[in-house]
């Protein structure tokens, strides 16, 4: 029956994919694979998807429950950072000082905004249409191809920032954190130079794109957005524009540090009242950008957790078991054992946060029990999760390249090349630190 089982979580799963691929609707199509998986594995399809164990549907609402607050606090202060004109504040500064004359600086530039922001915990899409505008005219005046966006974009938002940097509020490292039962500056030592492999790595990578497409004789093709005129308004001083974001990443640090219960959201309601408080004189309706960013929460917290709900099904078929065991005793120890847990459910699920929720919930007690560092799992497990959801099949990774106006086809490349190649060097890294015991 076991095989059956195998064969039936890779069927389901590939549907899974192929049906994200085709823009299919992920809660229509995790309810189909949850289904499928039910049925080849033997189990009773009522307990399977709305039991009160082990079942789609408390996979589902156990996300929920743990994660709501969070993605709707980053989304209202990603509202208020996006609507304020703080994010072309900051944007405006960091790139008056790059200025306009090298390429791979303006490059370099456009993804230290997005880390600034993603690092605060501001959804990347947020963030990312925030810099789409204040982009695309360096790019023309600089005559880079704009396809070259996307390997910025990925430095910033699809690498150190979201689980790797001490303290950062991404929802993969929160879960990570929590599971194992340390801080979210845990593992500082790993995770700074993790993180500074990452960007030394993904620099090289973004120097060689630009040089290879300059040879290839690649420059600016204009496009639709070009012709949109942004709005003349008034924007907030660079320390203003910034508060907001230093109050959320001190507070965590420091509550972090203090061992404060609850600290994320304490740091999210202290951020979201800043913003409402210093950004009031430059928004239209302090009414509209709450509900717009509380609306904005719903569809990545639903969808993540529909992926969750799908990954308890499978976790509680005997099919998995078999996977589980295979992995858990593979040659390398806890780390690499967990690092290859973390990837093929983040790739599978195409959601690094979705395969730690999982993992969270179903997988962390016999690796806790093996004696290895807490900190150090939860550091792995997060960093490998959010390789493996870079992955082509990921449903964000449709809708920011969409967002951006490019493809697979055209784009893909540098996203594996960050988020997966540059990622890869740093988890490499931090495996043998973790363990050599350097944590």
């Amino acid at each position: 029956m076991e095989w059956i089982g195998v064969v039936g979580i890779v069927v389901g799963l590939v549907f899974f994919v192929i049906a994200a691929m085709k823009g299919w609707n992920v809660l229509i199509t995790s309810i189909v694979t949850a289904i499928i998986i039910a049925l080849t594995n033997g189990m009773d399809i009522g307990a399977a998807m709305v039991g009160n164990e082990s079942s789609y549907v408390t996979g589902l609402a156990g996300f929920v429950q743990k994660n709501l607050l969070i993605f709707m606090g980053a989304a209202i202060l990603g509202e208020y950072i996006d609507k304020s004109g703080a994010a072309k504040a900051i944007a405006q500064a960091i790139m008056n000082k790059v200025g306009t004359k090298s390429p791979y600086l303006v490059l370099l530039g456009i993804a230290a905004v997005g880390a600034i922001l993603t690092y605060a915990g501001i959804s990347m899409f947020v963030a990312m249409f925030a810099l789409i505008p204040l982009a695309r005219p360096l790019f023309k005046e600089c005559n880079i191809p704009w396809h070259l966006f996307a390997a910025a974009w990925s430095l910033a938002a699809c690498s150190f920032t979201m689980a790797m940097i001490p303290g950062v509020p991404a929802i993969a490292w929160i879960n990570a954190a929590n599971g194992c039962g340390v801080s979210l500056t845990a593992a500082p030592i790993m995770g700074i130079v993790g993180s500074l492999i990452a960007i030394v790595v993904s620099c090289l990578y973004i120097k060689f794109a630009l040089k290879r497409a300059q040879a290839k004789g690649e420059g600016y093709q204009a496009a639709e957005e070009d012709g949109v005129v942004a709005e003349d308004k008034e924007l907030p001083n660079l320390f203003l524009a910034l508060l907001p974001l230093i109050l959320l990443i001190v507070i965590i640090i420091v509550g972090s540090q203090l061992q404060v219960a609850n600290v994320v959201y304490i740091a999210m309601i202290v951020a979201v009242i800043a913003s409402m408080i210093v950004f009031n004189k430059h928004i239209a309706s302090q009414r509209d950008v709450m509900g717009a960013g509380a609306k904005n929460s719903l569809g990545p917290a639903l969808f993540t957790s529909a992926a969750v709900g799908v990954g308890t099904v499978v976790a509680a078929s005997v099919g998995f078991t078999a996977i589980y065991e295979a992995i858990f005793n593979m040659p390398g120890g806890a780390y690499v054992s967990a690092a290859m847990m973390a990837a093929v459910l983040g790739g599978v699920m195409g959601s690094g946060s979705g395969a730690v929720g999982i993992i969270s919930a179903n997988f962390l007690a016999p690796y806790l029990a093996t004696g290895v560092d807490p900190a150090a799992l939860a550091k792995i497990i997060a960093t490998s999760a959010t390789i493996g959801g870079a992955l082509p099949n990921s449903g964000a990774m449709f809708g920011m390249l969409a967002a951006m106006g490019l493809n697979h086809k055209n784009s893909y490349k540098h996203i594996a090349a960050i988020s997966i190649g540059a990622g890869l060097c740093a988890l490499v890294v931090m495996i043998i630190m973790a363990n050599i015991g350097i944590v």
